[in-house]
């Protein structure tokens, strides 16, 4: 039984997160490009201030691992941008979700790797994919771009999977912050380049545009992503991951009470198939 504080750090640490597609609608109507370049440059400065102590640590990194940390700040913002533009075409509900099936992806991945996929995370894939059809499917009927955002999502949940997978041997060197710091740093160069050849003026934004960002970066990526951390040293792994799936739920929710957007039905119920595949085959029970 996970005591009650324990319980308290782990239920802020999802509605911190929750906020994250949220605040990227509050940031409308700026590109959704460019809230994603902001957004991760505000958390590279908290990050990276939280943690200059320790920033004399990436000094040390080897030779041979300095382009992997370079691929982990590119598929990072690889994550943010595909996922945040998702959000222009799809509703929450569904980029959320999709998001969340990137533990299928991490397995793919780490195959690779040496890695063995077991029995219950090939049917936990299946059920998952299957709650991706009928979340295509009913993008499909309903026509429009969709389908687009899904896609988007799903390049999202691919690329930060791969950032994790990465992130796997760099940081067992480096500590958390600097790392982090670093990673953000490098994929908010990587949006910025990217919002500026698409035309966006970042210097010309809404001053709404701004603050968004600036909260979306602070709640959900400093501070949500930081208590999700100190949850882990305290809490059973497979509790936090768990409790990781309720972020559609809180993201769907903020939405539809703040932007009025309910979810679709077809989105609702796709999305609740695919979290119960992710936790059936990758929530792992002590």
């Amino acid at each position: 039984m996970v005591a009650r504080p324990r319980r308290l750090l782990l239920l802020a640490a999802i509605l911190a997160i929750s906020t994250g597609a949220p605040f990227a609608r509050w940031a409308a109507p700026a590109p959704a490009i460019a809230i994603a370049a902001i957004r991760v440059a505000f958390a590279a400065v908290l990050l990276l201030a939280a943690g200059w102590r320790e920033l004399g640590s990436l000094r040390t990194i080897a030779a041979k691992d300095r382009p992997l940390v370079v691929l982990a700040g590119v598929l990072l913002g690889i994550h943010f941008g595909s996922w945040i533009v998702s959000l222009s075409f799809t509703s929450t509900a569904a980029s959320v979700a999709l998001v969340c099936t990137n533990p299928m992806f991490a397995a793919a991945f780490g195959t690779l790797l040496g890695d063995r996929v077991r029995g219950r995370e090939l049917v936990g894939i299946a059920i998952a994919a299957g709650g991706c059809a009928v979340l295509a499917g009913g993008d499909w009927q309903a026509g429009g771009t969709a389908l687009v955002g899904d896609g988007l999502a799903l390049i999202g949940a691919a690329s930060v999977a791969g950032y994790l997978v990465v992130g796997r041997r760099l940081r067992t060197s480096l500590p958390l912050l600097p790392y982090l710091g670093a990673v953000n740093a490098i994929a908010a160069i990587g949006l910025v380049i990217a919002a500026i050849a698409f035309g966006a003026n970042l210097a010309a934004l809404p001053a709404q545009s701004y603050l968004a960002c600036a909260c979306a970066a602070l709640v959900a990526s400093f501070v949500g992503h930081s208590l999700l951390n100190s949850a882990v040293r305290t809490t059973p792994t497979h509790l936090v991951a768990l409790a990781v799936l309720g972020e559609p739920i809180g993201s769907s929710l903020i939405t539809w009470a703040a932007f009025g957007e309910q979810p679709p039905v077809h989105a609702a119920l796709g999305g609740a198939i695919v979290l119960a595949g992710i936790a059936i085959g990758f929530v792992r029970r002590n």
